[in-house]
């Protein structure tokens, strides 16, 4: 049971004490009551975003880092000695090629020509296999360093989502009769290992992911490939990129896996600060605060008047009462099953047995739904809590929605700014120009003045000019013009000419596509009067032919075709009949009349 638990259940018991005593609901109310609005609840927590980027370049890489380790890379370092010939163990290969370089290790001859020649000393060879290689040696270093840096950054994430900031904070005045209480509180606690943070599907998922990562790692690390990469000094960046590093591909993608890592610059996560804020209290938090208030103004009233004997005393003789009392319910409730017992004919053993099996039962059910209690418990928490988060979230969409009026009325403002400035340099343009003309006037008299008849002489030469450059202007408007009304005439005779086009089609399509089916029709009629002659003839019996989805279609398609001809030909048959009939009728009356 952990100590929120604890806390929890004790002042659940506190509750169902006062709780239902009318002078402590009384008491209550009034300090509910008492300068509510001042009454302050705030509390913060961080929600973190993990951005993915790192971590899926961490999964992928560390495949190929599993598989590099899995090869076990490592080279062959010899030892060689040359000891005495009854120390030597192995002959090997080098030892013989030795011994042939270097005959001043014989010295004995064989008495006898078929003795075995052996010689005095001979070159032992050790050959030990040494997995500190540059290659292992790196991957030792960049799992070391894959490590750290999930480390560092999983425990600033951890931390960040078990903040908790609470403050609260409480001043009350309240005047009952002769009795005058006055509350000032203000609690603040800060924790960084709240159990409960916001809870958010995504980051909690990519935090397993990250954790998955580090336990990759850390298992790495307790291979017998890195506990021995582990005892030889450990590599420093910048790393030597040797063959093996380019170009086996599993050496290649750890590589760039460290490369990756030990250029990345960013946190690797993002976090808001999250506030909740509970002003005005709802009526259950409101009840749980004047509760812990009023308890603790009846421990200073305790403490101040030094009645803790005489209250334990009242305490003593109330437990007293009660245990009275409840052995006088045990006494009356075994009467009943004692009476109960012998009504129903059992002895009260078995009666006990049956007793004990329902009470096991009840037992059972009350499990339940206790269970049950504490899952509507948790919801009605959440749903708390979600009501809350809806407050929050209303909050800061009202503050969003100002700080964009704001941002209207900014723009606003710079735009009558903006507007203003405009006016003031179109003002100023025009003023220039102004005098710009001015000057320009100024001047143009100035030369004229000075070079009248040369300026007239060159003005009629550019009027006529001019005039001969506006009539060919004219002209070339005219043809102009003319070209587009022609233009514009054939345009509307091509649209009429499509138009007409489009009909025509439409209607061949049309006359076509009725013939088609026309024919269609006058096949399929065909096909089935073909059938029926053969069926009528006994050539043609029922066959699995016809089950397939297309024969079967066709098949449809020739009783259609058939059922239309046979209502055609009823019509004009019908037709044929009544004319007959009026026919014979006719010549009837003719015949009778002439007799």
């Amino acid at each position: 049971m952990t100590q929120l638990d604890v806390y929890y259940r004790a002042f659940k018991a506190y509750r169902k004490e006062t709780a239902d005593n009318s002078a402590c609901e009384k008491e209550r109310k009034k300090i509910i009551a008492a300068n509510s609005d001042l009454d302050r609840l705030e509390s913060t927590k961080y929600l973190c975003k993990i951005n993915e980027d790192w971590v899926k370049a961490i999964e992928e890489g560390l495949e190929f880092v599993e598989k590099a380790v899995a090869e076990e890379r490592q080279f062959i370092r010899t030892n060689g000695e040359v000891v005495p010939i009854e120390k030597v163990k192995k002959v090997s290969k080098d030892s013989v090629e030795h011994l042939a370089k270097h005959s001043e290790m014989i010295t004995h001859v064989p008495e006898h020509e078929g003795d075995q020649l052996v010689p005095d000393k001979l070159y032992m060879v050790e050959k030990l296999s040494d997995y500190a290689v540059y290659e292992n040696r790196f991957l030792y270093m960049m799992l070391v360093y894959i490590r750290d840096f999930i480390e560092f950054r999983l425990g600033k994430i951890e931390t960040l989502r078990r903040t908790y900031f609470g403050k609260m904070k409480i001043d009350k005045e309240i005047v009952s009769g002769k009795s005058t209480l006055k509350i000032k509180t203000e609690i603040k606690e800060k924790r960084t290992d709240n159990p409960y943070p916001i809870p958010d599907k995504e980051t909690e998922q990519l935090i397993k992911r990250i954790g998955d990562c580090r336990e990759i790692i850390n298992s790495l690390l307790n291979t017998d490939l890195m506990t021995q990469v582990a005892k030889s000094p450990m590599i420093k960046p910048p790393i030597v990129k040797t063959n093996v590093l380019k170009m086996n591909n599993n050496f290649k993608r750890s590589l760039a896996l460290y490369d990756y890592i030990a250029s990345y610059k960013g946190d690797g996560y993002s976090y808001e600060e999250v506030k909740f804020k509970f002003a005005p209290f709802s009526e259950a938090v409101a009840n749980e605060i004047a509760e812990s208030t009023r308890l603790t103004s009846f421990l200073v009233y305790k403490i101040g008047n030094g009645i803790e004997e005489n209250l334990e005393a009242e305490y003593q003789v109330e437990e007293e009462r009660r245990r009275i009392q409840e052995e006088k319910k045990l006494k009356e409730r075994i009467a009943r099953l004692k009476k109960k017992a012998l009504e129903s004919g059992q002895s009260l053993e078995e009666y006990m047995i049956a007793l004990e099996d329902l009470v096991k039962r009840l037992e059972k059910d009350n499990e339940t739904l206790e269970r049950v209690r504490q899952e509507v418990e948790i919801l009605n928490n959440r749903i708390s809590a979600l009501n809350e988060e809806q407050k929050e979230l209303n909050r800061r969409i009202e503050a969003l929605n100002q700080t964009i009026a704001d941002k209207e009325t900014e723009i606003n403002e710079l735009n009558q700014k903006y507007l203003g400035e405009i006016s003031e340099l179109n003002r100023v343009h025009r003023e220039e120009i102004n005098h710009l003309n001015t000057a320009h006037a100024e001047e143009v008299a100035k030369l004229k003045a000075e070079f009248s008849d040369k300026m007239s002489a060159t003005v009629s030469e550019y009027e006529g000019k001019n005039s001969r450059l506006q009539s060919e202007i004219n002209s070339m408007r005219e043809t102009v013009d003319r070209t587009v009304k022609e233009c514009e005439q054939k345009i509307a005779e091509d649209k009429a000419f499509v138009a007409d086009f489009e009909n025509i089609k439409k209607n061949i399509e049309k006359d076509c596509e009725a013939k088609v089916k026309a024919v269609k029709d006058e096949l399929a009629f065909v096909r089935g009067e073909l059938d029926g002659i053969r069926a009528q003839q006994g050539l043609l019996t029922p066959s699995h032919d016809y089950t397939s989805r297309e024969r079967f279609k066709e098949l449809e398609r020739e009783y259609e075709a058939f059922h239309k001809f046979f209502t055609q030909q009823w019509e004009y048959t019908k037709k044929e009949n009544r004319k007959n009939i009026l026919k014979n009728s006719g010549k009837k009356g003719k015949g009778k009349k002439s007799k």
